[in-house]
C-alpha cells in the first residue's frame, strides 16, 4: 500500500513572488546563510507534446508550514491561483494535442444571431460541433479533437466571440461555412514556434481578458504527463542555481539528457531565503 505523503500541498508560485533576475551575490549569501529550518525540494515535471517543464520549489511538513507562516490562502487568492491553474492546463493541453498544420479558428456574430447569455453561445458551439462531428463521421474520421475558449462581456447584450484549435481532418473552407451565426470568421493554419510547440498561440488563447471566458474541450485530448520526484534536485543544488545562473542549464540538461534548456526563471521569499526555479524545456530535435 502506497504511504501516503506527510508534506502539505500550497502555492508555491504565489509563496516564491520575487523575481531573482538581478540578484547581486552579497544578497543571495545572506538569504542562503539565514535559512533556518531544513525542507525536502520537490521537482515536479509536466510533459505536454515537445514542451517540458520543471517546477523546484521546497516540500514543508504541516508543522515547518506554521513556522514559517505559510498559511491557507483566502477565496480571492485561491481564486486566482485556480484561474492561473485553469489557464496552465489549457496551454498544456494544446501542446499535448496539436500540431503544425492543425486548425486555429475564430468564430463572430452578428447583430442578428448575438446570444442572450453565455449559455446560448456555449449551446451555439454545441450545435457546431455536432455538425462537424456528423461531417467527420460521413468520411470515416473519428470524432474531433478541440479546445475552445468563449471571450465575452456584458452590456446591453452579451457580446462574445470563440477562439478554437482542432485537428485536421476537414477543409479550412468546410469549418468556416458551419458556422451559422455571423461571416465574420477567421480560420487558418497552425505554426509551431521555432523550438516546436504551439506555447505563443496557446499564450495568446489563455491571456487574461478585458471581460470573462469560458473554457471547453473535447473528451478525447492526451492529458499531459506529470511526475514529481523529491530526490530529483538536493538543496546544494538549488543553492547552485542561486549563486551561478549558468548551472541552471548545466543541472538541468544533465538531468534530463534529451532536453534543451529554453528558458527558466528563480524566485525567492524575503522571509525565510527558500527558493522556488522554473525552468521550461524542448525535445533536442526541436533545436
Amino acid at each position: 500500500m502506497k504511504k501516503k505523503s506527510h508534506y502539505i500541498e500550497y502555492d508555491y508560485e504565489s509563496t516564491f513572488n520575487d523575481p531573482m533576475e538581478e540578484a547581486n551575490e552579497k544578497e543571495i549569501e545572506k538569504l542562503l546563510a539565514n535559512r533556518k529550518i531544513k525542507s525536502i525540494y520537490t521537482t515536479k515535471t509536466i510533459k505536454a507534446g515537445n514542451q517540458f517543464e520543471v517546477e523546484i520549489y521546497p516540500a514543508f511538513t504541516r508543522k515547518k508550514a506554521t513556522e514559517l507562516n505559510i498559511k491557507p490562502k483566502s477565496k480571492l487568492a485561491q481564486k486566482k491561483l485556480n484561474d492561473r491553474n485553469a489557464r496552465k492546463r489549457a496551454e498544456r493541453l494544446i501542446n499535448a494535442n496539436f500540431e503544425s498544420g492543425d486548425l486555429w479558428i475564430t468564430l463572430t456574430y452578428d447583430n442578428e444571431h448575438l446570444p442572450n447569455d453565455i449559455e446560448e453561445a456555449l449551446k451555439n458551439m454545441k450545435n457546431y460541433i455536432r455538425r462537424i462531428n456528423y461531417r467527420r463521421t460521413k468520411l470515416g474520421l473519428p470524432k474531433a479533437k478541440y479546445i475552445y475558449v468563449t471571450e465575452y462581456s456584458h452590456k446591453k447584450k452579451i457580446r462574445c466571440h470563440h477562439h478554437m484549435i482542432m485537428d485536421k481532418g476537414l477543409s479550412m473552407d468546410e469549418i468556416e461555412s458551419m458556422w451559422k451565426c455571423g461571416k465574420r470568421n477567421n480560420v487558418r493554419r497552425t505554426h509551431e514556434d521555432d523550438i516546436g510547440g504551439l506555447t505563443g498561440l496557446a499564450k495568446y488563447l489563455v491571456k487574461d481578458p478585458a471581460g470573462s471566458k469560458r473554457w471547453c474541450s473535447s473528451t478525447n485530448l492526451k492529458k499531459p504527463v506529470e511526475r514529481k520526484s523529491y530526490s530529483a534536485f538536493r538543496s546544494r543544488q538549488v543553492r547552485k542555481m542561486v549563486e551561478n545562473r549558468e548551472c541552471v542549464k548545466t543541472l538541468l540538461e544533465k538531468r534530463y539528457k534529451n532536453k534543451l534548456l529554453v528558458d527558466f526563471e528563480i524566485k525567492k521569499n524575503e522571509i525565510n531565503g527558500y527558493y522556488y526555479v522554473y525552468a521550461r524545456m524542448t525535445e533536442r530535435r526541436n533545436i
